[in-house]
């Protein structure tokens, strides 16, 4: 029997009615797949049917012996109707599950008298050692002459799959990995290797290496294994074989493959050799974003919005998002007077927050961030400027009162209270956190904290300062700037604050691969810091040019906005930015829990701050003369889309740099943290009462007093497990106990 699921839904786009349309149309399908078949196949087959859904089909046939096994004659005959079988129908079982009269296709009397004793004697025996295993391989292709092909050259002389030829077995020698079988390869792993009360362990070695060849397919990598002659006597004597490799599949992966497997390949010859060309394209770790997608939409959006020609200038289209992002961090800290409310938790103050690290390897040009850094955020550093001078003379101060008795005669110093937003790396805490209190603006009634700000063209200066005393709790505050959440301090030290403060803080970080695995890696990942980082890559493309392009105005329009957007305040109306963000993240969210991928789940709830974030300062300088005149933004398709693209940036980096800790941080959390019940003797009296017991049944089962019998019952009754049906008769309402 071959079971046809779901196949008008796979043949047509939307799925069809279930009940006579829907058997019209399997009809219309089958005659079509019926057609396809030789006058010899037509008469092998017995017996056609709808199946009570109305969406699949249900076909019986007489198997071929020359061909192969029943799993074998199913794949071939599927191949021959060009149809797609359910793989976990194996045999005629599933017949029990019949259909009615008018929903039967074909019918064959012979189906009641049929018998095959060629076939009985040749595949009897293995199927009731647990032999079942096709041992054929079929190419996947949707051509229906590739899958024929498949399937060439089968015939008597084809040996079955059996216990004596384990190592030699033609299904796993089909299964190639860069052209050579995978028996091959572990027959060469296996040497020196001692089997002798050592099976278990083994295999779930080799399964955890062959991951490395085959990827996370706990399907396939079964299928390897069940070819070794040592492991198919290893569930003979009751090995779940199945489950042990399964669990393998949440281990924890290493960098690099595993060296016993390695030396393996190179003893076989299947380490794929390069050519140079190739091996260029391959190393590009970056190839595998869409770069070049994202460069094309950029492009086309600098002709709409202000300052994006002015930056993409000279430089590589690769190289675009990483300018998008940190630019407009630079130009969204300067609207830190402004706020918005997003549509979770909307009664909340939402601010543009930031942690942006930018991430290219040594030479890539990460200078460019640096440049436009200083030419954007020239408001908020000539306004410190000022602050600067004040503290550095109130320093200067307190050294003269140390050294010279007629200062100290003078008037008392009084330190004076600034709001410094651009710090270094080198600050101490104590310093950072007085700035940052003190930087608040009375804003429409409302005090606002103005945003602190950090860059520094060297991410490891940032990781090392935090390791001494420069500043201490770095980590805890990048952490709480995202959401703006509240900290605090309460010292002995006399010089330092006492009190709680929320963080307002945005950095703008460049860096090596290396760096950024020094601070964001599989040990710290479950702090949360890698979902509120956007960490986006600057690829080493493009090359120096002798007479680059030069826009005379550029540095000037650059200048200008930044100036225009560090005079916004207030309240910014983004209704349509919260439509297209709760939208985009609701439908990949609907698609994580269908996978039940909680790594992807994780991944993708901050992503909507940075739809917001990145896109909000270019749409206001867009809209400006709208905001000037009335304090609001008509927004468009073209915003929307802008506001998009930020998200599928930032969603794809987050998945090439920190797909793979996700995944291993719930699979390692699965594996520590798994509740194993051990049932108890009392467990066992409790099961084996009957669902309706008396009194006298609970003595006699749990062998107990009857005071102890009616004080259990009394608190079964309590904690509902039970319930009274009558005096001294009770029932169970659970049949375990909890």
């Amino acid at each position: 029997m071959i079971d046809f699921d779901h196949v008008d839904e796979e043949t047509f786009p939307q799925p069809l009615p279930k009940k006579e349309g829907g058997s019209r149309t399997l009809r219309e399908i089958w005659q079509q797949a019926y057609d396809r078949l030789s006058d010899e196949d037509k008469r092998r087959i017995l017996l056609v049917y709808v199946t009570p859904s109305g969406h699949g089909l249900k076909v019986v046939f007489m198997a071929d012996v020359a061909v192969g096994n029943l799993i074998d004659n199913q794949k071939a005959f599927s191949a021959k109707l060009g149809l797609n079988p359910d793989e976990a129908c194996k045999d005629a079982s599933r017949g029990a599950f019949l259909t009615t009269r008018q929903d039967i296709i074909i019918l064959n009397e012979k189906l009641f008298t049929y018998e095959n004793e060629d076939f009985g004697k040749k595949y009897n025996d293995l199927y009731h050692a647990g032999k079942s295993q096709p041992t054929l391989n079929f190419a996947e292709s949707n051509d229906d002459n590739t899958r024929l092909s498949a399937v060439q050259g089968t015939g008597e002389n084809q040996q079955p799959v059996s216990g004596s030829d384990g190592e030699n077995v033609r299904n796993a020698e089909f299964l190639t990995y860069n052209g050579v079988p995978y028996t091959k390869i572990i027959e060469a792993w296996m040497e020196g290797v001692n089997l002798e009360n050592n099976r278990h362990n083994t295999l779930v070695e080799l399964a955890s290496h062959l991951r490395y060849l085959i990827g996370k397919n706990a399907k396939k990598i079964e299928e390897v294994v069940m070819q070794l002659k040592w492991v198919q006597d290893l569930a003979a004597e009751g090995e779940n074989v199945s489950s042990t490799v399964s669990s393998v599949i949440s281990f924890r992966y290493n960098e690099h493959m595993p060296k016993q497997m390695k030396e393996a390949l190179q003893k076989v010859g299947a380490c794929q050799q390069k050519t140079s060309e190739s091996a260029n394209a391959e190393d590009d770790i970056y190839a595998q974003l869409p770069l070049d997608k994202w460069a094309d939409e950029l492009q086309e959006m600098a002709k709409v919005y202000p300052c994006m020609k002015e930056l993409f200038l000279n430089a590589h289209p690769h190289k675009l998002p990483a300018i998008l992002f940190s630019s407009a961090a630079l130009f969204g800290t300067l609207m830190t007077r402004a706020y918005y409310h997003f549509w979770y938790d909307p009664e909340i103050i939402r601010r543009l927050n930031y942690c942006i690290f930018i991430i290219g390897d040594p030479g890539a040009g990460k200078n460019v961030i640096e440049k436009f850094y200083f030419k954007i955020a020239d408001p908020m550093i000539q306004a410190d400027q000022g602050l600067i001078d004040a503290v550095n003379r109130y320093k200067e101060g307190r050294t003269e009162r140390s050294t010279s008795s007629k200062a100290q005669k003078a008037d008392a110093l009084k330190r004076p209270v600034v709001g410094i937003r651009v710090h270094p790396a080198r600050t101490a805490t104590g310093e950072f956190i007085r700035h940052m209190q003190a930087a608040v603006e009375n804003i429409q009634g409302r005090n606002l904290n103005l945003h602190m700000f950090s860059f520094d063209s060297e991410l490891d200066n940032v990781t090392k300062n935090n390791k001494g005393g420069d500043w201490k709790d770095r980590e805890i505050l990048e952490l709480k700037a995202f959401h703006n959440e509240q900290d605090g301090q309460m010292y002995a030290n006399q010089d330092s604050m006492t009190g709680m403060f929320n963080v307002f803080w945005n950095f703008i970080y460049t860096g090596t691969p290396y760096a950024l695995h020094r601070k964001v890696n599989q040990r710290n990942f479950g702090t949360g810091m890698s979902t509120r980082l956007a960490v986006i890559p600057l690829p080493d493309k493009g090359s120096a040019q002798r007479h680059p392009q030069v826009d005379p105005n550029a540095n000037e329009t650059l200048r200008t906005w930044a100036y225009r957007l560090d005079r916004v305040e207030g309240e910014i109306p983004i209704e349509p930015l919260n439509d297209e963000t709760y939208d985009w993240q609701s439908s990949r969210m609907e698609i994580a829990e269908f996978n039940h991928d909680k790594a992807d789940r994780t991944l993708l709830k901050r992503i909507p701050y940075y739809g917001i974030g990145v896109s909000l300062p270019y749409i206001m300088m867009r809209h400006w003369d709208e905001w000037q005149e009335s304090k609001t933004l008509t927004m468009d398709d073209i915003d929307k889309r802008l506001c998009r693209l930020a998200m599928e940036i930032q969603y794809k980096c987050q998945q090439f740099f920190f797909g793979e800790m996700a995944f291993n941080y719930f699979a390692d959390q699965n594996k520590e943290f798994v509740v194993r019940r051990r049932t108890t003797r009392y467990d066992e009296c409790y099961r084996k009462l009957p669902d309706e017991f008396k009194t006298q049944q609970m003595m006699d089962t749990f062998n107990c007093s009857q005071p102890t019998a009616s004080r259990t019952i009394l608190r079964f009754v309590q904690d509902g497990i039970v319930e009274r049906v009558s005096h001294g008769s009770y029932k169970k309402i659970l049949q375990e106990l909890p």
